[in-house]
């Protein structure tokens, strides 16, 4: 299923999670406006041939004084490429836009949008209008603040948590989720390494395959320091510590921006303190999320259900701040581990870490074969993710 619009899909970092059993393709972009999902729509949605779509966008054409008689024209815009290239008969599931204190002058725009999507709706088979605005609504005109970040625009988890009770069901009554996955079984004892960060050799580099150790290593894609990381990016085809390749991906669900080497980074590591992950152009750079724009998630996707899996994290910044990231790995369960990657104490002789990685064992993927990572800030305003491994029990 296909989840395209502005940043309220970007930034919906438990989207990938909440969804898993509809396979979701998450296609959102920061300050879309419907006009520009209706002109992409091959590219963000007909390529993909899905099962559905879940559609967000006009707020931001309201923003840009486009009339609401005509930001409704885009909206049949998009759903007619949908219909022709699709079917009629294919879920399009329209999320009313939703209000917010930050637009709240211009809610009654919207509203009219709203209401002639509703409209539309019950002449077309395959139009769904959700009605999420009246659920906000029920929290005050306008809506609740702690239903949105400090921005009074984009939305809280509390928010999320209150668009996903109204349009979960939605989605269920328009479409049967797929059935679990099998996966790939891993023996026990595999490794599987990922280098996160930038390669443009100032602010990191590639890890070498083999490394010194004998290591194959998956690195993330040729990027610039300071790169944004959007939902959707992935690497394809995981590489085990041996060079054999497996059907794993890795996929990103909210996004990070890189940095490294020239912030901090850990470029000459101990053995002895991080034994096979003391490998530097693992340890120099980082993939970095934020409480704003950069929620940061990521999630592993082929693994074999019925498998037990550990993961290992670290990251490291040279940085006199107290800085803790905190990890919450969630599959069939969910589990919640820190690091300190900065401040006082981080190091065992400055102040960047360099003895110290976060482990969850026992991990049990959901049924569908992914482990969801969310990296966000446990101490202070940013988390780090650096490398991580995968350890087959």
């Amino acid at each position: 299923m296909v989840f395209t619009g502005s940043s309220s899909i970007r930034r919906w970092d438990r989207l990938a999670e909440l969804y898993s059993d509809y396979w979701p393709i998450q296609r959102g972009f920061g300050g879309a406006q419907a006009g520009e999902i209706a002109l992409f729509t091959d590219a963000l949605v007909n390529r993909h041939q899905p099962r559905g779509v879940v559609f967000y966008a006009g707020t931001n054409d309201i923003d840009a004084g486009v009339s609401p008689e005509d930001v409704v024209d885009r909206i049949r815009c998009f759903r007619e490429r949908v219909w022709v290239a699709q079917g009629q008969d294919l879920p399009v599931l329209f999320v009313g836009i939703t209000p917010n204190p930050a637009r709240w002058e211009q809610w009654q725009d919207a509203q009219a949008v709203n209401q002639a999507i509703a409209g539309l709706a019950l002449d077309d088979p395959g139009l769904t209008y959700v009605d999420v605005p009246a659920a906000f609504l029920e929290t005050g005109s306008p809506p609740a603040a702690e239903l949105f970040v400090d921005d009074g625009l984009h939305l809280s988890p509390a928010g999320y948590d209150l668009w996903q009770s109204v349009l979960r069901p939605a989605v269920e009554s328009a479409l049967e989720p797929l059935p679990p996955a099998a996966g790939e079984a891993l023996s026990p004892g595999t490794r599987l390494l990922i280098d996160l960060g930038p390669s443009d050799r100032e602010h990191g580099e590639p890890t070498p395959s083999p490394d010194y150790l004998g290591q194959h290593w998956n690195n993330w894609h040729q990027v610039e320091g300071d790169a944004v990381i959007r939902p959707g990016e992935h690497l394809d085809g995981l590489l085990t510590d041996d060079g054999t390749p497996t059907s794993l991906r890795l996929v990103i669900s909210g996004g990070f921006i890189t940095l490294g080497r020239l912030n901090g980074g850990l470029l000459w590591p101990s053995q002895d303190h991080l034994g096979d992950l003391a490998v530097g152009t693992a340890t120099e750079d980082w993939f970095l999320s934020d409480l704003d724009d950069r929620p940061g998630g990521l999630f592993l996707e082929g693994l074999d259900p019925s498998a037990r899996y550990t993961l290992r994290l670290f990251s490291s910044r040279e940085e006199a701040t107290l800085r803790v990231s905190r990890y919450r790995i969630t599959g069939a369960t969910e589990t919640i581990v820190t690091l300190q990657t900065s401040g006082e104490g981080a190091g065992s002789a400055g102040l960047g870490n360099d003895d110290d990685v976060a482990e969850a064992t026992g991990l049990e993927p959901d049924p569908w074969g992914r482990l969801f990572v969310d990296t966000a800030p446990d101490v202070a305003d940013y988390a780090y993710l650096g490398l991580l491994e995968l350890v087959a029990e």
